[in-house]
């Protein structure tokens, strides 16, 4: 006889798949469960259509989702996903919510409810050439152009600045550049969101 599955679609990508593995493990290990698990990789687009656009959460084609950030309150206005403070206030994770950061935590709370559990984040995370940064003739350059001192910087303002004084194509060096694949909207998102802007995005595929 066959067990029962737990179904659970997945963002395409090996870690979070194999993520994914090792933690339905470590649960049925713990608690002797007898289901099987039924894990599906969707890439983003497939992902939201079938858990939200074809109702996949809210009629139980799934018991469990990863679920971008972006689509959370959408999530909670057509009832597909269910209040967690039951079962956190039964067994809450480990420092929970103490531990945890609150940017992580508030995107999905709603009425006083929790909506849903962080599995993975993406901190923003800057690289920059340290030589540049310390070469004299630049921090010369720079404050004969800006009339402030050369900086690391700390604000998407500062990043403007930099990136454009650093911006030479004919030289092969360029301002910035940021790690877009496979999900670049997200980059546009962020900066239209520090500066406060409205924005309609068409993402067109390109043909070669």
């Amino acid at each position: 006889m066959s067990k029962p599955k737990f179904k659970i679609a997945v963002r395409k990508f090996d870690a979070f798949e194999s993520s994914i593995a090792k933690i339905w493990e470590s649960f049925c290990l713990e608690t002797k469960c007898d289901f099987e698990l039924e894990a599906v990789a969707f890439d983003l687009h497939p992902l939201y259509d079938t858990i939200l656009k074809n109702d996949g959460l809210a009629n139980g084609d799934w018991d469990v989702s990863l679920i971008n950030t972006d689509w959370i309150a959408e999530a909670y206005a057509s009832n597909s996903i269910e209040d967690l403070t039951p079962y956190i206030n039964k067994k809450a994770p480990q420092d929970f919510p103490e531990g945890w950061s609150e940017s992580l935590l508030y995107k999905q709370r709603f009425d006083g409810g929790t909506y849903g559990l962080p599995f993975h984040d993406g901190p923003e995370c800057l690289i920059y050439r340290k030589d540049l940064f310390e070469s004299f003739d630049e921090k010369v350059a720079f404050y004969r152009d800006y009339g402030k001192p050369l900086e690391i910087p700390k604000t998407w303002d500062d990043l403007m600045e930099v990136a454009a004084f650093f911006n030479r194509p004919e030289d092969n060096l360029y301002g910035t550049t940021f790690a877009a694949y496979p999900d670049g909207h997200n980059t546009v998102f962020d900066f239209a969101c520090n500066y406060g802007l409205v924005v309609e995005i068409y993402l067109m595929k390109i043909k070669k």
